[in-house]
């Protein structure tokens, strides 16, 4: 498993935030080191193959750039040319922070494997239904973490079934959907997914509403497929992902922007790098407050554990050979811990083997 499912991973999602500038994505990428971000992540994409002229903007879009353009001219205008994302990805390595990209044509994913050779890829939740491409992915064996706004389980399903089937005949036997079925059908093969795909909760919104996040989702994606589970984070603040984390997501996604008031469609819904870094401390210190589930007394409790935990002792003075009896024996707390209260009823019915003082430590 490319991701230790005992730590938090943090992806700043530079995406297009860059504004077509490789300078401002280099300033981001400085940025997101900087806040404590594992890696950043951006989009490869020819326009052209993946937008028709008839594409109308998303309201998010329109909303967050005020213009009424195409969403072809849109994207165009925020495409980085093959090299400019190499530069930016040597750039990353210079600097010691993972790049990833998120491919979104068949060319621009033979680029991201075959020219720059990205660890992993990331899926967008628009691909989720996109059998064909899915398993051109499947097949360049990268790890893949395949995001699921807008899907049901279903569609997680199907989409997991296609990387179950290259792990299961390879590339040389023709897909379908049956076969797809089949091979997702075999435990061995599920289990082998672990190492290749990994999945987040995503609700696919620009900003996201905290109050419809339905993160219990993130519980269920970790229980039904047993896959590394994390959080495409489209929130304004860091409570989704607090929550988040205790819900046993361990990947998290987030938009990092210089400016959130700078034109361009993501903006508006990204963390500025005071906020983006709040926001990954809070996460780790909420991952090292989960603890390992254990029941016992901790270390900074061991001081207080002698104060607050009662003794038995007694209740007035009790002369030697005196019957004792709940009217002379009782509970306290006395400082420190002598016969505890769970020995009361091996107490009471005895006789005292010496003279007490009221208050003193109960022997027998």
């Amino acid at each position: 498993m490319i991701f230790n499912q005992d730590e938090i991973y943090v992806i700043a999602e530079i995406g297009v935030n860059h504004n077509g500038s490789v300078e401002l994505a280099k300033e981001l990428i400085l940025k997101a080191k900087d806040c404590g971000a594992n890696a950043v992540k951006f989009q490869t994409f020819k326009a052209d193959s993946l937008l028709s002229d008839q594409t109308e903007m998303a309201a998010y879009q329109k909303e967050n750039t005020g213009s009424s353009q195409s969403q072809l001219e849109l994207v165009k205008s925020l495409e980085l040319t093959y090299e400019q994302t190499e530069e930016i990805q040597k750039f990353c390595d210079e600097h010691q922070i993972t790049f990833i990209s998120t491919p979104f044509d068949s060319d621009s994913l033979k680029f991201l494997v075959n020219d720059i050779d990205v660890p992993y890829l990331k899926v967008s939740s628009a691909d989720i239904s996109n059998l064909p491409f899915l398993y051109e992915i499947a097949c360049s064996k990268k790890h893949v973490i395949l995001s699921t706004g807008t899907a049901s389980l279903g569609d997680i399903e199907q989409a997991l079934s296609v990387f179950a089937f290259v792990i299961d005949k390879g590339t040389d036997v023709r897909p379908s959907q049956q076969l797809f079925r089949e091979a997702y059908s075999k435990i061995s093969v599920r289990k082998q997914l672990k190492e290749q795909v990994s999945i987040l909760h995503c609700v696919t919104q620009y900003p996201a509403l905290f109050e419809e996040s339905n993160l219990k989702a993130i519980s269920t994606l970790k229980n039904v497929f047993d896959l590394a589970t994390g959080f495409s984070d489209h929130t304004l603040d860091e409570y989704a992902a607090v929550i988040g984390v205790s819900l046993g997501a361990r990947i998290f996604e987030k938009h990092i922007t210089l400016d959130k008031t700078m034109a361009g469609p993501d903006h508006a819904a990204s963390m500025e790098p005071d906020e983006f870094k709040h926001y990954v401390e809070i996460l780790h210190k909420t991952y090292a407050a989960l603890g390992d589930g254990i029941k016992f007394m901790l270390e900074q409790e061991s001081d207080n554990y002698y104060l607050v935990r009662r003794s038995i002792v007694a209740k007035t003075d009790i002369a030697e050979g005196e019957l004792l009896t709940s009217d002379n024996v009782t509970t306290k707390r006395a400082g420190r811990v002598c016969l505890e209260p769970n020995k009361y009823w091996d107490v009471v019915g005895t006789k005292a083997k010496r003279s007490f003082k009221k208050n003193d430590f109960i022997e027998i």
